[in-house]
């Protein structure tokens, strides 16, 4: 039983990164187009930069986001992913399962 957990958790903590790598992945590959700032930071106001760093603005200066929360909460989904893989590991050993070498 102890296998098929760890199997189990180990499948769990890659498939709850997926949407970690992805929201990664996409700030990395981002264009850097020019935009006009219009968020919370008023001395910014209208002033052009590049859409990364007006979404960093964002993050610091706007009320609004709830950005640190976000980032936590994606930054949570592996290991939600492996104590689920853990936890249905161990329904199933519970019933039964076992992992046997062909």
């Amino acid at each position: 039983m102890r296998a098929l957990v760890v199997v189990l958790a180990v499948l769990g903590f890659v498939v709850g990164g997926i949407p970690l790598l992805a929201v990664l992945i996409d700030a990395m590959t981002s264009s850097d187009q020019t935009i006009v700032y219009q968020g919370g930071y008023a001395p910014l106001t209208g002033v052009q930069m590049s859409q990364d760093y007006e979404s960093s603005l964002n993050l610091y200066f706007d009320s609004r986001s709830n950005a640190s929360r976000n980032w936590f909460l994606l930054a949570s989904f592996p290991f939600l992913g492996a104590a689920l893989g853990a936890l249905t590991a161990v329904l199933l050993g519970r019933r039964g399962w076992h992992l046997t070498r062909a």
